[in-house]
């Protein structure tokens, strides 16, 4: 029997872990087995532990997007298939990645479609960026690059899933679907809240198989590339201590957040988003938060130990920066969390860099009947390149 896989693209902050997490509990609710796949460029995933929390069926795939690292890809859902024989894979990719049905779609059906059944590949949209990016998207060619890896990823989608559809009022929803309908009219366009649990149509839309198949991605993959290299990524682990007596976890992350974004406002550094994962060491208990723009508050989406003497934490930012530039925001914001809370913060670990050109495993064409894989030509990639130097593991 084959296994059901569902691909999530979308832009940084768009909601794709907690549309993976809520729709795997609703499914299983429903008496399905199911396992989920976190994806980034990094090693040291917040999302993953979040996935992970609870739940035992959960691989992930780090230091590059699944169309770069397809066969640790194949590795890990072989490893989840063995582990728990689940009904359904979810697998989120990286948020700045696109092109994912040439590069991952098509070549899984083409290569393992006796093993798997792939959902219509979904793009998660969080609607308040879209709107904001709408005036860019609309310069074409000619807007900036990050709308265009924006663009791009709408346009590789079959199904354009609107998340947050909670935050927005029933009108304004309303313009986003009817500006997506008009403006990508190859996808399905569907509203759903990850946060409130409303998934129905967003589920009822992977109930089918993949079918939109029927045209390529006119795709720059230099500028593609471009694109992800205007982004910094800075994954940190530190040590935080009580000076004189507990502290409030999720009060130093608020304060972190603030500061991040504050400072990211004043620098007019586009956020992709900012997440940062606490363990108390007493109790072992997580406390997760997130920011996804610099005009909004970072939220506590986990609450752990209400007071703590010491832990550890995991910071995953990407910021529209040099790396240099967002060690010392963090650094900045640290130091601001740390007074306010009265915590030693130590250096525990850390890597900042910018991707490296995409370069993917596969891309197969629409209408290649002859199963003739089309690779891109040679590039050199950067020292500081994350693509085709990661790996995939199932989660203990």
């Amino acid at each position: 029997m084959s296994t059901k896989f569902v691909v999530l693209s979308g832009f940084l902050g768009a909601g794709k872990t907690t549309t993976m997490t809520v729709a795997a509990d609703q499914l299983r609710a429903a008496g399905q087995r199911v396992a989920v796949i976190t994806n980034d460029q990094g090693v040291d995933l917040v999302d993953t532990a979040f996935a992970a929390n609870g739940s035992a069926d959960v691989g992930e795939v780090t230091g590059g997007c699944f169309c770069c690292r397809f066969e640790d890809l194949l590795a890990v859902m072989s490893q989840l298939i063995h582990r728990t024989s689940p009904d359904v894979i979810i697998a989120e990719s990286v948020g700045s990645c696109t092109d994912l049905t040439a590069t991952v779609v098509r070549p899984l059906t083409a290569l393992h479609g006796d093993e798997f059944v792939t959902a219509p590949m979904t793009t998660v949209v969080d609607p308040i960026r879209y709107l904001r990016m709408l005036p860019d998207l609309d310069r074409g060619d000619d807007g900036t690059d990050i709308a265009y890896l924006y663009r791009k990823q709408l346009e590789d989608a079959a199904v354009i899933g609107v998340n947050k559809a909670d935050l927005l009022a029933a009108d304004e929803i309303q313009l986003v679907v009817e500006s997506l309908t008009r403006r990508f009219p190859r996808a399905e366009v569907v509203t759903y809240s990850a946060a409130t649990g409303h998934l129905t149509r967003l589920l009822d839309a992977w109930a089918g198989r993949h079918t939109a198949d029927d045209g390529n991605l006119d795709l720059d993959y230099q500028r593609y590339g471009t694109a992800e290299a205007r982004l910094a990524w800075l994954d940190r682990t530190l040590d935080l201590q009580a000076v004189r007596g507990p502290f409030d976890p999720a009060a130093w992350a608020r304060t972190f957040l603030t500061a991040m974004a504050r400072a990211s406002r004043d620098k007019a550094h586009l956020i992709g988003h900012v997440k940062l994962m606490f363990q108390d060491t007493a109790s072992g208990l997580l406390t997760k938060a997130s920011l996804i723009d610099s005009s909004q508050s970072g939220v506590v989406d986990l609450a752990g130990a209400t007071t703590s003497s010491g832990g550890r934490l995991v910071l995953n930012a990407r910021v529209a920066c040099e790396p240099e530039q967002l060690e010392r925001l963090a650094d900045a914001s640290t130091a601001v969390a740390d007074q306010d809370q009265d915590v030693r913060s130590t250096p525990a670990g850390q890597r900042s860099f910018k991707p490296g050109q995409p370069r993917p495993t596969h891309r197969m064409l629409a209408g290649d009947t002859t199963g003739q894989w089309h690779h891109l030509p040679p590039a050199p990639l950067s020292s500081s390149t994350r693509h085709g130097s990661g790996k995939g593991r199932v989660a203990p």
